[in-house]
């Protein structure tokens, strides 16, 4: 055979291979470019499992409806006028923890819900915002709907008029008094509440601390050193669809640790706890007290609590507890018990005696976890008495109304169900009526 001929031969390889290749290229290209604008424009269609696969898909693109502020100060918001209207079920154990962690269940605690923003990103109706509020409120993703009435549109009823709601998912006290600055003291309000929620507040307190110190925004800081693999939502989607087309088939039965059973003399309460929450729980008393987090909640609502004096208003520190918190005590069963303790862990402070919270997954005895599941509580009661906050706790409402009446969070979200939302609403308005005109 000739050189030319082996040459010719060579070249048509070429071209065959670069014919095949090249539509190949193009079509997976072009696949790709098709799955992340159609889900970036319709997130709603992204699978919850494919949300839970990494917390930057999950944050940023499942949620792409936030507004960031820089340099920090409330960290993030709503985007104005932001609708969300659909079928919501809190029964998904997804809400709790993305693992699979929770035996399968047919449970569907499906309600109509629907989610709308005001004119400045934040959860209100009517979307143009009055001159003047005699209450005003501010939290975490408890000032979200999680019931077909919120607690704060029932506290609406009874004071006979419109509430201004600031809050907005994981902000801290440091976000909320900032909110409250900005936005409720020239309301002119009456009384000021800031929901403390004992399942992160504290946690999310460094990390608004260190956004704040970097001088990047809140999304900018989280993207720091975020390859291009994490960014990309595909990769995430294809592993779902691999997973969903070809189970791998278990060597034997998942070894679930929920949902666990909590005793009341309502009956039996099956849930599923939220395993971060468990982290802020396993802390004593002496710990959080030295921590650099807790001397920033404390800086900051001494501060508030001076602002709102100086308005003639009335600051509320509203201590929520986790569902975590509230039935643990009525965890009975050994293996429900032992589930839950492997999950807790020791907290230490960064410094020895002082610095930052961290942890290691060393989990604690019954006895000690029992203890310090009241220290943050103990530890919020004795500050707010100390520096003549008003505070109302909900721990024990909430405690005796899940002993006597059962459920009041839902089976998987972390949030209050619609007796959660009736119980907080009443007992906040009869705090409020409590205090002294």
């Amino acid at each position: 055979m000739s050189d030319s001929t082996l040459s010719k031969q060579k070249k048509s390889g070429w071209k065959t291979a670069v014919n095949i290749i090249g539509p190949v290229f193009v079509t997976l290209l072009t696949l790709v470019i098709a799955i992340e604008v159609g889900f970036r424009l319709f997130y709603q269609l992204i699978p919850i499992e494919v949300c839970a696969s990494d917390p930057i898909i999950g944050t940023y693109i499942c949620q792409p409806y936030f507004v960031y502020d820089k340099p920090v100060r409330i960290g993030y918001r709503y985007t104005p006028d932001f609708k969300l209207e659909g079928l919501w079920n809190p029964a998904n154990p997804y809400l709790a923890n993305s693992d699979d962690s929770t035996a399968p269940t047919d449970r569907d605690d499906s309600f109509e819900y629907r989610f709308v923003t005001d004119d400045h990103g934040f959860p209100n109706e009517p979307a143009v915002w009055q001159d003047q509020y005699d209450i005003v409120i501010t939290g975490d993703s408890f000032t979200i709907r999680t019931a077909p009435t919120t607690w704060i549109e029932r506290l609406e009823q009874y004071a006979g008029q419109e509430i201004l709601a600031l809050g907005a998912p994981s902000w801290s006290t440091l976000n909320e008094a900032e909110a409250i600055r900005q936005f409720g003291l020239d309301k002119q309000p009456k009384y000021v509440l800031l929901m403390f929620f004992e399942g992160n507040d504290i946690i999310n307190t460094q990390q608004y601390l260190e956004r704040r110190e970097s001088g990047l925004d809140w999304r900018e800081y989280d993207m720091q050193d975020v390859s291009l693999f994490r960014r990309l939502l595909t990769p995430h989607f294809v592993t779902y669809l691999w997973q969903q087309l070809f189970p791998a088939e278990a060597e034997e039965a998942p070894d679930y640790r929920y949902p666990i059973v909590a005793n009341t003399e309502a009956g039996p309460i099956e849930t599923v706890f939220k395993d971060v929450h468990l982290l802020p729980l396993s802390a004593d008393y002496e710990t959080l007290a030295a921590s650099d987090e807790f001397t920033a909640v404390k800086s900051t609502l001494i501060a508030l609590n001076e602002e709102v004096a100086a308005q003639g208003a009335e600051l509320v520190v509203v201590y929520i507890p986790s569902k975590e918190h509230v039935l643990w005590s009525r965890v009975w069963d050994e293996v429900d018990v032992n589930n839950v303790l492997e999950r807790t862990v020791t907290v230490t402070l960064s410094e020895g005696d002082s610095g930052t919270l961290q942890w290691e997954p060393t989990f604690l005895s019954y006895d000690r976890f029992s203890e310090t599941t009241q220290a943050q509580e103990q530890l919020m009661t004795d500050f707010t008495s100390e520096a003549g906050i008003h505070f109302l706790n909900l721990t024990p409402i909430f405690w005796q109304g899940s002993i006597e009446n059962g459920e009041l969070y839902h089976f998987g979200d972390p949030h209050w169900n619609q007796a959660g939302n009736d119980l907080a609403a009443d007992a906040i308005w009869d705090f409020l009526q409590s205090l002294p005109e």
